[in-house]
C-alpha cells in the first residue's frame, strides 16, 4: 500500500465531492440527489452512503488500488461533514 497515493486520492475525492455536492445541508448540488419516495417516507441515498457501498463492493471483489480507494474514502469523508448525514429515511414534507 502506497500511503502517499492513498492520501492524494482522499484529498482529490474530497474536493470532487465538495465541487459536485450542495454547499450546505438540503441544498441541491451540481448533481441531483438520489431520493425516492415510498408511501409517506423519503429515502435519500447520500453520496457518502453510495461511496460506502462502492467501497464494500470493491473489497468483496478483492480489488485494491490505492488511488481508487482514496477517491472513494474522500467522497465518504466529505459526505459525513454535513449535519444531516444520518437522515437517510424521513417523513416526506407535503
Amino acid at each position: 500500500m502506497n500511503v502517499i497515493i492513498l492520501i492524494v486520492g482522499i484529498i482529490i475525492g474530497f474536493l470532487i465531492a465538495k465541487f459536485f455536492a450542495g454547499k450546505k445541508e438540503g441544498e441541491q448540488g451540481r448533481l441531483k440527489s438520489i431520493k425516492f419516495d415510498i408511501n409517506k417516507l423519503t429515502i435519500h441515498l447520500h453520496h457518502w452512503l453510495i461511496g460506502l457501498a462502492i467501497l464494500a463492493l470493491l473489497m468483496s471483489l478483492k480489488f485494491y488500488n490505492d488511488l481508487v480507494y482514496g477517491l472513494v474514502i474522500g467522497i465518504i469523508i466529505q459526505g459525513l461533514t454535513y449535519k444531516d448525514f444520518y437522515k437517510i429515511i424521513y417523513r416526506r414534507k407535503f
